[in-house]
């Protein structure tokens, strides 16, 4: 058996595909293994917290009470990075506890010369994720959603599912020309080039969008461009929306849960609420969302769950509540460790950003990780649309 302590942890401050920084962390262990992840804060780097603040935390606090651990004791090494009072920007305490927690795993699993998704599974079948990749995406508060995104319910395999994506946004480029608003008319685009493409919108491809309201919230009321709602207008914009388009989801419809109390009645049938910021991929926030029916879906990213154990949780209460759960991440890393933590847990979906905009690294390795597993087709887990629609 090889030696799986924790000697030593690294910090430093790497760059994202669009040049941002981003911590980086590296576990190294005693028998030579090394495995690293990187973390970019749910929020994003300020003035008043950052790289060089996560780097330090991560080079002194997090690696002393680390050393000495064993990383294939996942939940020790986890609830000893949970007790750690860091202090600072909650957002990028989650992320370097985010980055040292996976690290581990990837450290203890190169240990035992295996991937990453075959050391988290414990055993049980891995399963692919569903792609689910932006087509139009602008987050200026100019565009009423903050992105549409791709589900290519009829693709057989990843390869297949990633390249129609491409197809369909080559398709949607020639139909209306790049830059635009992602409004009402981008959504008639992309059915169009949905059906353009030979394929049958929200059937064998759904569309999902990402409405990120918070980004438009301001004094209690959406402001997009010159038009202002308030909370009763906006959910009429929104509920119109569900009535004229057939589409899949709706994440983050709204800045506060509150308003999901009346909301998501109006379109549950038809089309899944998505929580995202507003559950802030934490257990309790999941469990008492879905006791209280606000939503019917969630995404998870894991800076904003902090340890791998943690993550783990939001992920068993979306599961509790028959939820499809989205994995999301920083698009513009080179880091695949979210790939394999999907792949692991038999998430639903995945999101992984559009072409042009960040790193193609988690694509690549999702296309790997199903090479890995196609000698075995029943391990492929391509969701139906009845999946993401009730």
């Amino acid at each position: 058996m090889r030696d799986t302590t924790i000697i030593n942890v690294i910090g430093r401050r790497v760059w994202t595909a669009v040049g941002t920084p981003a911590l980086e962390a590296e576990v190294q262990l005693a028998c030579g293994a090394r495995g690293r992840a990187i973390a970019s804060p749910a929020g994003a780097w300020t003035a008043a917290h950052p790289p060089a603040n996560a780097v330090a935390a991560v080079n002194g606090l997090l690696a002393a009470a680390l050393h000495g651990l064993d990383a294939r004791r996942q939940e020790d090494v986890d609830t000893t990075l949970a007790k750690l009072e860091i202090g600072g920007d909650r957002g990028v305490t989650r992320a370097a506890l985010a980055a040292c927690s996976i690290a581990a795993a990837q450290a203890a699993a190169r240990a035992l010369g295996t991937p990453l998704f075959r050391y988290l599974r414990a055993g049980l079948p891995a399963r692919m994720p569903l792609p689910a990749v932006d087509i139009v995406a602008d987050a200026s508060p100019a565009s009423p959603f903050r992105a549409l995104m791709l589900v290519p319910f009829a693709a057989d395999g990843v390869d297949e599912a990633l390249a129609l994506s491409l197809a369909i946004q080559r398709a949607v480029t020639e139909l209306r020309g790049p830059g635009l608003a992602v409004d009402e008319h981008a959504l008639e685009a992309v059915f169009a080039a949905i059906e353009r493409s030979g394929f049958v919108p929200a059937e064998e491809v759904g569309v999902a969008v990402d409405v990120g309201a918070s980004r438009l919230y301001r004094d209690g009321r959406y402001q997009c461009g010159a038009t202002d709602y308030d909370a009763d207008g906006w959910s009429e914009r929104l509920v119109r929306l569900v009535d004229e388009y057939p589409v899949a989801s709706l994440e983050d419809p709204f800045a506060e849960t509150g308003e999901l109390v009346r909301f998501t009645p109006l379109v549950d049938e038809r089309a899944r609420v998505v929580g995202n910021q507003l559950f802030a991929s934490d257990a309790a926030r999941i469990a008492a969302a879905a006791s209280d029916g606000l939503a019917s879906g969630v995404v998870l990213r894991p800076e904003a769950a902090g340890t791998l154990s943690e993550l783990r949780g939001a992920f068993d209460a979306a599961r509790t509540a028959s939820w499809p759960v989205f994995f999301t991440g920083d698009a513009t890393v080179e880091d695949t460790s979210l790939v394999h933590v999907a792949t692991a847990w038999q998430a639903s979906y995945i999101k992984l950003g559009g072409v042009g905009r960040g790193s193609l690294a988690r694509w690549n390795e999702l296309i790997r990780i199903e090479a890995e597993l196609r000698p075995s087709p029943s391990l492929l887990h391509i969701e139906s649309a009845a999946r993401l629609v009730h």
